[in-house]
Formats: C-alpha cells, sequence, structure tokens
C-alpha cells in the first residue's frame, strides 16, 4: 500500500498553470495504484480521493471562470486524465465521466441555469447520458417533470448533477422531440447496479441513475440532440463567456474522453510490465532479469511506442477539436460533420494502439501476473477489454458513417 497521499500531493493553487494540474494528476499515481482492489470492490473512488481531486482543482478543469473555473483548454483537461487513469483506469474514467462535462453546462446551458447549478464556487460534476430513456413532462407552471431510469451514467457517486436526454412530452404525450435535463443530486437516486456485473472498469462508478417525477426549472432543460453531428448546435454559454471551447459540438468530444482513458491505460500496463521483467528472470539455472534479454526488450519497445502513438493522436485530435470549435465562431458557419467525424475516426485508432499494446503486455506478462486475479496486468486487460465494448468504439461501423457523409449518402442516424 502506497504512503498517504497527503504526503505527495500538491493542494490546489489559486491560480494553477495547465502544467500545474497536469503535475498535480501525476503525483496521484502511487496513491491511486494502492487503492485500485478497493476501487473495483466499492465501484468507485474513494470519498476521501474524491475530496483531494476536489481540492486539486481537477472538476474545475473546463468549467467557466465566471463560476469559479479554471476554463482550461480541452488538451490539458485530456492530459490530466491520462495522467490519473495511469494510477487507476477504473478512477480515471469515473473522474472524466464526471469532471469533463463542465464542457456541457458552460456551453449548452444558459445563465440562469449555469448560476443555479455551478455557483459562484465551481462545484459542479455530472454524467452525461445522451440516449433517451426517460421524459420530461411540461408541467402548467412551466416547468419540466422528469422521470426515468438512465444506465451506464459513469462518474455519477460524485456527481453534483446529472444531465440526462428525454423525450419532450408537451400535453400530447411523448414525441421524438428531445432534450437534455440538467437533474439535481438530491432528485434522482444511485443504483448500485455496476460494480458486480462488470468484467472490466469496476470501479468507473458506471451506476444507473432512477429519476421519480423530479421537477427542474424550464431553464435546466435544453432541446435538441446532443449526440448529432450536423448542424450548429445552440450555444448560450458561448455569447456568456465569449470562449469558442463553449460553442463545440458534445460529439468529437466525448470520443477524447473515452480515449483519454484507455491511453492512460496503456501506460498503466506499461508501468506494470516494466516492474515485471525488472523482477523476474528468465527460466534456468543461470536465469537472468528479463529486462536484461531481446524478447523482453522487444515487447516493452513495441508497446512503447504504441502508447505513445496513441497519446500523439489524442493530443492532435483534441487540438483539432478546439479549431473547430475556433473556426465555428469565426466563420459563424457551424460545424462540417464530415471535418467532426474526422475526430472519431482518429481516436478510433488510437484506442486500437493502446488496446494492441496492452494485449501484447498481457499476454507476455507471464500466467503468474497476467492469468492471476487480482494482477494488476489482469485488471488493465479487463478494463480495455470492457471499454472496446462501448458502442461508440465500433470503429467499423463509424468507418461505413464517415464514407456515406464523404460521398453524400445518407449516414444512418449518425447527423
Amino acid at each position: 500500500m502506497s504512503a498517504p497521499a497527503s504526503a505527495t500531493i500538491r493542494p490546489r493553487e489559486p491560480n494553477p498553470r495547465p502544467e500545474d494540474l497536469v503535475h498535480s494528476a501525476a503525483s496521484f499515481r502511487d496513491r491511486l495504484l494502492g487503492e485500485q482492489e478497493a476501487t473495483e470492490e466499492r465501484g468507485a473512488y474513494s470519498p476521501e480521493t474524491h475530496e483531494l481531486f476536489r481540492e486539486a482543482g481537477f472538476y474545475r478543469t473546463l468549467l467557466p471562470r465566471r463560476y469559479g473555473g479554471y476554463e482550461f483548454d480541452v488538451p490539458t483537461f485530456l492530459r490530466v486524465i491520462v495522467e490519473i487513469a495511469r494510477g487507476c483506469p477504473g478512477t480515471g474514467w469515473g473522474l472524466c465521466l464526471a469532471a469533463g462535462h463542465g464542457l456541457q453546462i458552460g456551453g449548452l446551458y444558459g445563465e440562469a441555469a449555469q448560476s443555479g447549478a455551478i455557483g459562484p464556487h465551481g462545484d459542479f460534476a455530472a454524467p452525461m447520458r445522451g440516449i433517451p430513456m426517460g421524459t420530461a413532462t411540461r408541467t402548467e407552471q412551466g416547468s419540466w417533470r422528469i422521470a426515468g431510469t438512465w444506465d451506464y451514467c459513469s462518474g455519477s457517486p460524485y456527481s453534483t448533477h446529472a444531465m440526462l436526454a428525454v423525450r419532450l412530452d408537451e400535453g400530447d404525450g411523448a414525441t421524438g422531440d428531445q432534450g437534455l435535463a440538467l437533474v439535481p443530486r438530491a432528485d434522482w437516486t444511485l443504483m448500485d447496479d455496476w460494480r458486480h456485473r462488470s468484467f472490466g472498469m469496476r470501479g468507473s462508478g458506471s451506476n444507473s441513475i432512477r429519476v421519480d417525477a423530479a421537477v427542474i426549472p424550464d431553464e435546466f432543460l435544453v432541446r435538441g440532440n446532443p449526440l448529432g453531428f450536423g448542424g450548429k448546435p445552440a450555444t448560450p454559454g458561448y455569447r456568456l463567456h465569449g470562449n469558442p471551447m463553449y460553442a463545440g459540438h458534445s460529439m468529437g468530444y466525448l470520443q477524447l474522453e473515452i480515449t483519454s482513458v484507455l491511453v492512460g491505460c496503456a501506460y498503466a500496463a506499461l508501468d506494470e510490465y516494466e516492474r515485471i521483467i525488472r523482477a523476474k528472470r528468465t527460466p534456468g539455472p543461470r536465469g537472468v532479469p528479463r529486462f536484461q534479454t531481446a524478447d523482453y526488450q522487444r515487447y516493452w519497445g513495441l508497446a512503447s511506442g504504441k502508447a505513445s502513438a496513441a497519446e500523439d493522436v489524442l493530443l492532435r485530435s483534441s487540438e483539432f477539436y478546439m479549431e473547430l470549435c475556433r473556426e465555428a465562431v469565426v466563420d459563424d458557419t457551424g460545424f462540417a460533420p464530415e471535418r467532426l467525424m474526422r475526430i472519431h475516426a482518429s481516436t478510433h485508432h488510437a484506442v486500437n494502439l493502446a488496446w494492441e499494446a496492452v494485449e501484447l503486455l498481457f499476454r507476455t506478462s507471464g500466467t503468474s501476473e497476467g492469468g492471476r486475479n487480482g494482477s494488476r496486468m489482469q485488471r488493465y486487460y479487463r478494463d480495455i477489454s470492457t471499454a472496446r465494448t462501448n458502442v461508440g468504439l465500433q470503429w467499423e461501423t463509424f468507418a461505413t458513417a464517415l464514407a456515406q457523409e464523404h460521398f453524400g449518402l445518407k449516414a444512418d442516424g449518425l447527423v
């Protein structure tokens, strides 16, 4: 078990630089490594780690300065998540998909909602489930009554709110019209239905959320489908803050979130592999440490290159996302779907590189390491294997949709 985190983790500085936040995230690695088993059993990182994350400022990374956030850019946030996931991929997933939606609250919602949800101190975190699994019914007072159950609400255990896609009912029953409801934590129930049924990412806090007739004000619901690639999204937050980052589409960005965790997972496996091959010797009476042999040097070198290449794709894609946001504001034309879809197409291959690295390291780590229940190498293999089942990471299907968009054909439901 590692030493108490308070001995090594830097407290939040009043006005940190982006690099300070990334270094702070890296300082958590020993703590997160020591907590991995307990995190899996609990289904989320510990309340103590949550408080340290909050003090370090990770939840504030993308929140507007107007409400106590740092308003750093997307590449900075992703670099923070890579470092956290390098210590524990499940923790990285949970933090990312709670803290990362500072971008959506800062862009999709207006001043009244942001003031009410974030307040002056930057206390905001929320899972975002963009598939409608419930309804929003208009009340006579002009508010909305929310009801339903949403699964896979990653990052929900320590969130202050939830962003939930709904079907709208304005008096004639639920229609095909959609909205994204912002529901405060006091108005939903966290269901303990994740940790014991998942093969991997058990510590990600990907629980279901149940809402029973919660009433939210009109400004806490934005109309439209957040998961499309086409058109120009309504982003009152950009007009409020003047930062093009808050004028972006959710698609493109959401893919970057997931990729950052899996890049961190690849680095975690690489770290563990180095520990293994330094400690274990080759068979036989004249065995030597495995890192001194050409085979294990080659395995480590191949995996290291794949992880680095995956990170390069991730960070360049995040810079490209920021460029698209700036262009959309300057040209006032919105986003060209094919350019936005390029982020998904590229990061799918970054994920594949991360997977190839972890699979190689798992396969060559030996049965006593990769094949042993509870080992870190096995955990990383389970985590990335589970993540790759996500519908958003099915690169073959998406490649078809990208080609359909390029050739002016119907892209099945994606734009």
